[in-house]
This record gives structure tokens, C-alpha cells and sequence, in this order.
């Protein structure tokens, strides 16, 4: 009997079950979705090796095909749609930005971002820690960061002063974001402050608690939360902190706690967002590759949002 551990054994290969992942790199023409990886870590709150995330998401991602079913409404079971998303979308990498914690790296992040953001329906950024929210949400918005908004899953509001991965919001709003189109889902108890609930308020953040997410419908939340990120016709980013998570499903979070939401949640929220075509960018954040569980769970569930950014993206361009 083999005593390798299964995470140290190759990939099995069968020519009928392609894996996924393997997708070229950037060459100038049209996508529709890009991955870029940006790899913050420096400014962190808590120790993080999260720089090494992008890599451990692209190996992730070769575990799985690109092929799902998308069942109709209930009780429909012969209305189905099936994809096989690497032949219903033309997936670029754009590798890893350099330096991003920097103020350099920063700025030509940002450059970056929008220039890849312009050639493709939709861009991922894979992180890192939060702080890469800011060159992802700007280089999305690009010029019109005055009508943009931005969707939040986190436990956090992300409004501390200073510069680090707890204030990227902050520093969006005083970079030009409008704040009155800004969407917090997720927030919890126990992992913010009186101070940080109350600049939410003040700055007219619209902030859907945990509780919220046990009462209502995910999807009436996506819907609401869409409304007001879109009031301003302009296009919206998403960031998606894995820390939203259970700690069960993501201890690869330094921030997680037991208690945040399901697996299933982010994944389906993820989709729904990604369907929306004034969604023009999603990032993928807080995820720390070294300090996950043997199994790689919460590495496998950031490689998963990935492919449920590009279903959301099929379904939006009716492949």
C-alpha cells in the first residue's frame, strides 16, 4: 500500500475528462475573462504568505474539468443547460503584477489592470491578501470611477485607517469611489468594531449583515446588492474575501471564524454576480496558500470561484 500523501501524487490523466487551467497567455486579441494575479501580502495585519496564492489557485484549478449542467426552476428537470467552459469562452493569463504592495507596484498595478480589463468581458484578479481590492477596483473602473461600484463578501468593512490588507475600502472611497455604492455582504459580529460599524453609517455604505444571509434569499441580496452598486451606470467590482467563509471551509483565512457562511453560498453568490454584465471585474482575496488544511480546501474552493466567474460569464453571453 502506497503511503504517498494524495496531495503529492500526480494527476491521473484521461483524454475523455480534460482538466482545466491551462490557459494560454495574454496576446493582445480580445477575451472573454482574464485571470491576473496579484500577489499582496506585505501590508497584512497578520503574518501571511498570501503572495503565493495565484500559484496554488492555477495548480488548484488542473484538479477540475470546466464542464457543469445548470439545472432549470425547480421541479423543471428536463430544462437544463450544459456548458463546457473552455470551449464556450476564450480564457487568457495574464500571469502575476509585480511588487503590488509597493506604491509603484500599486500604480502600475492599477495600469495594468485596466488595460486588461478593457480587452476582456470580465477580468479575475487572484490574490493575495485584501489589499490587492484597490489596484483591482481601480483598474477596473478605470475613467469612470465616478458612476463605479463595488460589491463586497466579508466579514469585514475594511475601512481601518492606515494602508494595509484591513483598508482597502477606505482608501477606495477617498481615491473617488462613491460610497453610496458601495455593498458590504456578510459583515459579522465579533469581527469589526463600534468605530468601523459607525464611518460605515456615516459614509452611507449600504451593509448586509450575517443575520441577514440566514433570513433572506441569496439571491434577492445579489439583486439588491447590484441595485445600488449599479446606480451609477458605471461598471462594478466585486471582492470576493474568502474570510466571508465558515473557518471549517476556509482555515487558509487568517481572518476566518466559525460561523460565516457555506461554501455553496459564495459559490452560487459568485455565479449570479458574474452573470451580471455590469460586472466588469472580480477578485479573489484573504486566501494565505501556506497556511491551509493538508487538504487544500480553501485553495480548491478560490480555484472553484474561478470557474463559477466564467459559468456566471457563459450564461451572461448565452453560450
Amino acid at each position: 500500500m502506497s503511503t504517498e500523501a494524495p496531495e503529492a501524487r500526480p494527476l491521473s490523466h484521461d483524454p475523455a475528462w480534460p482538466r482545466t487551467g491551462a490557459w494560454p497567455p495574454v496576446d493582445g486579441a480580445p477575451a472573454d475573462l482574464v485571470i491576473v494575479g496579484i500577489p499582496t501580502s506585505q501590508t497584512s495585519l497578520s503574518p501571511s504568505n498570501a503572495h503565493e496564492t495565484p500559484a496554488a489557485v492555477r495548480e488548484a484549478l488542473r484538479r477540475y474539468s470546466s464542464h457543469l449542467v445548470a439545472q432549470g426552476a425547480p421541479g423543471e428537470r428536463g430544462d437544463e443547460a450544459e456548458w463546457v467552459l473552455d470551449e464556450a469562452l476564450r480564457i487568457v493569463n495574464a500571469g502575476d503584477l509585480a511588487d503590488p504592495d509597493t506604491e509603484a507596484g500599486e500604480r502600475a498595478a492599477v495600469e495594468r489592470v485596466q488595460q486588461l480589463a478593457a480587452s476582456a468581458q470580465l477580468l479575475v484578479a487572484l490574490g493575495g491578501d485584501n489589499a490587492l481590492t484597490v489596484p483591482a477596483a481601480l483598474g477596473v473602473a478605470g475613467d469612470d470611477l465616478a458612476t463605479a461600484g463595488l460589491i463586497t463578501l466579508d466579514a469585514h468593512h475594511d475601512l481601518r485607517d492606515g494602508r494595509s490588507n484591513g483598508s482597502p475600502v477606505r482608501r477606495l472611497v477617498e481615491a473617488g469611489l462613491d460610497p453610496r455604492r458601495i455593498v458590504q455582504i456578510g459583515i459579522a459580529d465579533f469581527a469589526n468594531s463600534r468605530a468601523y460599524r459607525q464611518r460605515a453609517k456615516d459614509l452611507g455604505v449600504t451593509v448586509i449583515h450575517r443575520d441577514e444571509l440566514r433570513t433572506r434569499p441569496l439571491a434577492e441580496i445579489v439583486d439588491e446588492a447590484l441595485e445600488v452598486a449599479g446606480a451609477g451606470g458605471g461598471p462594478i467590482h466585486v471582492d470576493l474575501d474568502v474570510d466571508v467563509c465558515d473557518r471549517s471551509v476556509a482555515p487558509g483565512c487568517p481572518a476566518s471564524i466559525p460561523g460565516g457562511i457555506g461554501a455553496d453560498e459564495l459559490r452560487i453568490a459568485t455565479r449570479l454576480l458574474a452573470s451580471d454584465a455590469r460586472v466588469r471585474g472580480i477578485d479573489i482575496a484573504e486566501v494565505d496558500a501556506s497556511a491551509d488544511a493538508a487538504d487544500g480546501r480553501t485553495v480548491r474552493l478560490a480555484a472553484l470561484l474561478v470557474l463559477e466567474a466564467a459559468a456566471g460569464l457563459a450564461a451572461r453571453l448565452g453560450r
